[in-house]
């Protein structure tokens, strides 16, 4: 076996950067759709929604398995109590700081939207520091849900990673991730999603975020991140994702065409046809991120300015942007104007308030930079810029153990 050498990972960063922006545009886009959701413009179409729908596929199970090969970066480069501090200071205070302060405002202008009144913010504010969780109260993490569940997937990984670091784990995991290296096995990972949701959607159907009892979900997610914990931790198999790019992306549009099919039709599934359902939609993600990491892996794997001030600049942006949408949505949404004018106006809006927030404030103090999750000032370096943030994947220097 060759000695472990290090590799930057500049194409995970660049995937984490453009999954956060459609995440934006995504959220943006829920304005003017026919799904619920906390605010809706007057007019609403369906027009957007299979494009929509194909994102959702694969957007957030991007990002967590971007975060698993970012928690077992960091279980190689810290001890546990380093790892559990890491873990607090970058999660757990932006989840805080996010709930009091910034999901609040958010949560206001939904109320008002469905017709409630306050006699200001202020008398709101005050039914949120009753903790009666939202959608009954208004104590929530609305779309900062991702971060609960990151922080506890970043602890229950643990014994997988101490058993990696046995001389008995380190060997069988170099075994099973050996065999399918140079093969077009790994699309079989599919098979413990799909095998995962068959069991557990019939009892929870609907994605709550809320993560004790939305357990397939967590279970969808966890895959996912656990897949990218195991994936960082081998260079060859980043080849062999490479090479089938081609052959993962014609099954990712093929098994598309097939569900698109499904979901544009008034056809309701049996519960004997949602098994196969279940498979070939869990067989779509994984294929569309396989191919998203191969294309990644040849064409974006090199740094840039862009890519540092982006990498550090994406976690900001992604606390800010919901709660932002939501407030420009909820004063343009009986405007009479064309929903497409709308829609730019209400992204490039989101988009400029966070720039100027990130760049006003939030980057130039060391109190803000601790709040929303980013890296000290004092000795930070534009060459480490890109390192700043934990969610996923900032770290781009992945450890990775050479196969034989």
């Amino acid at each position: 076996m060759e000695p472990v050498r290090l590799e930057r990972r500049y194409d995970l960063d660049w995937l984490r950067v453009i999954a956060f922006s459609i995440l934006m545009l995504f959220h943006t886009g829920m304005l003017f759709n026919t799904w619920e959701w906390h605010v809706k413009n007057n007019v609403t179409s369906k027009i957007p929604e299979l494009f929509m729908t194909l994102l959702h596929q694969w957007r957030m199970p991007l990002l967590f398995l971007i975060s698993g090969a970012a928690a077992s970066f960091l279980l190689r480069k810290l001890d546990f109590r380093k790892y559990a501090g890491n873990r607090v200071q970058r999660l757990l205070l932006p989840l805080a700081f996010g709930m009091f302060f910034i999901i609040p405002p958010q949560v206001y202008y939904e109320r008002l939207f469905q017709g409630h009144t306050f006699g200001s913010f202020a008398d709101f504010y005050q039914t949120v520091l009753a903790f009666v969780p939202y959608p009954v109260g208004n104590f929530s993490w609305h779309h900062l849900w991702y971060i609960p569940y990151i922080l506890v997937f970043s602890f229950l990984v643990l014994p997988l990673s101490w058993y990696a670091t046995t001389q008995r784990g380190k060997q069988q995991l170099l075994n099973a991730l050996d065999s399918i290296t140079g093969k077009n096995t790994i699309i079989l990972w599919f098979l413990p999603l799909g095998i995962l949701q068959i069991l557990l959607r019939p009892f929870w159907p609907s994605d709550t975020n809320n993560l004790v009892a939305d357990w397939s979900n967590f279970a969808w997610t966890f895959t996912f991140f656990v897949y990218g914990f195991l994936l960082a931790s081998h260079t060859a198999i980043w080849g062999t994702i490479e090479n089938l790019r081609r052959m993962t992306l014609k099954i990712a549009v093929i098994s598309f065409v097939v569900l698109a099919i499904v979901w544009t039709s008034d056809y309701e599934l049996s519960q004997l046809e949602l098994v196969p359902y279940r498979l070939l939609k869990s067989l779509h993600a994984w294929c569309w991120i396989l191919t998203l990491l191969g294309f990644a892996r040849k064409y974006l794997n090199r740094n840039s300015g862009m890519l540092r001030y982006a990498n550090e600049a994406v976690y900001p942006f992604y606390i800010l942007h919901q709660t932002i949408i939501v407030i420009i949505g909820y004063y343009l949404a009986g405007w009479q104007v064309n929903p497409f004018v709308k829609f730019f106006i209400v992204a490039a809006g989101t988009v400029a308030s966070c720039w100027v927030l990130y760049e006003g404030v939030i980057r130039r103090n060391a109190l803000t930079r601790l709040l929303f999750g980013m890296r000290g000032m004092r000795g930070m370096s534009p060459e480490r810029a890109h390192e700043t943030s934990p969610v996923a994947g900032g770290e781009a220097l992945v450890k990775s153990e050479v196969s034989r």
